[in-house]
């Protein structure tokens, strides 16, 4: 299951909701979008405590649609209780958050409400009876540091969870800035890794920049110097070897705001302090000790630094961070088949190999069988992409054949084949299917055979080029070297 909480003020609400972790196509207005259901939710509305779920409006003709209109206006009975994927989100027709638009049902100790949410909003509204309101969801855009980062001061480096305000922080032009407010708030990550921190590995920009690992929220920019100090989000740098996000199952964020935006010293690296840009309410300790609050209207033309996402400068910092990271000892590895095998009940199985095709023989009374390979993300090895899945392998197609009942081939799109792989791609002519390293292949595929199986597993490419770190290329060169012998 996965968690995802959604804050508010007028109303006054703190909702979390639940999902299931099995990713489910469904139908929306005439085009295929996965999401997963949504089967709790608590929390509480206006003093109401949430007591759990409505159920889910008719879905006769479309498993996605309860309202005909595609809103739903103010009608509570009309909902759908979606979540939908990360590949769809921000499409056209799909919210930036996950909820549905047409809105997600539940009732409390008073009321029974619809909470909804837009495609191009940072907002949730939801109604009972007419009245409405706006939410935010959790912020990866704020600049946040993780607990531990070390901020330099006057009183030397402190660990950010021991500042307290009013101590005197030590910005990039050596100028020493009293801290105006300090505010944190700790987040559960499973299935969002919209909200893994970035670590930037100790020496990623230079020697000693950063001096020792530092972890930052997504949305953190560092201060980058190119031809003039700029500000870049600490996501758009990510390469999967000296920048790269981390899996935790939760994380503390912390944020430092001085009396204007301005950039501290983080480990030794020039990062940003923290900007109202209206997020402040989320995190614990805000408004304490602050006047009203002035972030309605502030953009990226506030910072303190020329602010860029995306264009040519920020592919020239990447590849100067690609530069420096083989220059650390990382290295690409072409590997056609990505070490493609099969875990067949806890036992792992090689294939035979011919080009770009794979043979696999496994027993017919195997029940837990994966298709495993190596992954990588296109955006850490194609320069100009932005795709950041991560893949396995590319299928062209399977086929199982026990030599008694006779050949037996799997179509891509196979219902069965439900997890562990991406969606059909397809150019007109061809159709594709890339894995996403861990492809579960269900019992159903090879019910009724006797034996032996005999899987096929045809490649429509090679799979992408890989980072390995320093120690693992020394491993690969050594293993290399001692073939060359034998």
């Amino acid at each position: 299951m996965a968690t995802y909480t959604y804050t508010a003020t007028g109303p006054n609400a703190s909702i979390e909701i639940t999902t299931e972790d099995t990713l489910r196509t469904y139908n929306f207005g005439g085009a295929d979008r996965t999401g997963y259901r949504i089967i709790g939710i608590s929390g509480s509305i206006n003093g109401d405590t949430i007591t759990g779920l409505l159920s889910q409006a008719p879905t006769s003709g479309n498993p996605t649609r309860g309202d005909t209109n595609g809103t739903g206006g103010n009608t509570v009975g009309n909902y759908n209780n979606i979540f939908w994927s990360a590949a769809n989100q921000g499409q056209s027709g799909y919210s930036y958050f996950g909820l549905d638009f047409q809105g997600l049902g539940f009732t409390t100790t008073g009321n029974d409400y619809k909470l909804r949410s837009f495609q191009n909003s940072n907002q949730l509204s939801f109604n009972n009876g007419g009245t409405g309101g706006n939410f935010t969801t959790i912020s990866t855009n704020a600049p946040c540091y993780v607990t531990g980062t070390r901020i330099l001061t006057a009183r030397g480096e402190v660990a950010v969870e021991d500042l307290t305000v009013g101590d005197l922080a030590v910005t990039a032009s050596g100028e020493a800035r009293a801290i105006r407010w300090i505010g944190h708030r700790t987040l559960k990550c499973r299935s969002r890794a919209d909200l893994l921190p970035v670590r930037i590995a100790a020496d990623a920009f230079g020697e000693g920049r950063p001096a020792r690992d530092l972890l930052v929220s997504p949305g953190h920019a560092v201060c980058v110097d190119v031809l003039g100090e700029v500000l870049i989000p600490a996501i758009r740098l990510v390469n999967g070897t000296t920048v790269a996000q981390v899996e935790v199952a939760e994380v503390t964020y912390w944020h430092v705001e001085l009396e204007s935006h301005d950039i501290l010293l983080a480990e030794g690296l020039p990062a940003e302090s923290y900007l109202d840009m209206g997020n402040r309410a989320f995190f614990e300790g805000a408004g304490f000790g602050l006047g009203p609050d002035t972030a309605a209207g502030r953009t990226t033309a506030d910072f303190c630094r020329p602010f860029h996402e995306d264009g040519a400068l920020v592919e020239a910092v990447r590849a100067r961070l690609q530069a420096r990271a083989e220059a650390l000892g990382w290295s690409l590895v072409e590997a056609p088949l990505a070490d493609l095998h099969l875990v067949v009940d806890g036992q792992t199985v090689r294939p035979d190999t011919d080009g770009l095709v794979a043979r696999f023989i496994l027993p017919a009374d195997a029940r837990d069988v994966r298709l495993v390979s190596e992954v990588s993300v296109p955006a850490h090895v194609r320069p100009g992409t932005s795709d950041d899945r991560r893949l396995g392998v590319c299928l062209a197609s399977l086929s199982l054949d026990d030599g008694l009942t006779g050949l037996r081939p799997i179509a891509l799109d196979d219902a069965r084949l439900e997890s562990g792989l991406h969606l059909l791609d397809t150019d007109g002519a061809a159709h594709w299917r890339w894995t996403d390293g861990a492809a579960p292949l269900p019992a159903s595929l090879w019910e009724g055979c006797r034996g032996t199986v005999f899987l096929r597993v045809t490649l429509a490419a090679p799979a992408l080029p890989r980072w390995v770190g320093p120690r693992e290329t020394a491993g690969i060169v050594d293993l290399a070297e001692r073939r060359r012998r034998a």
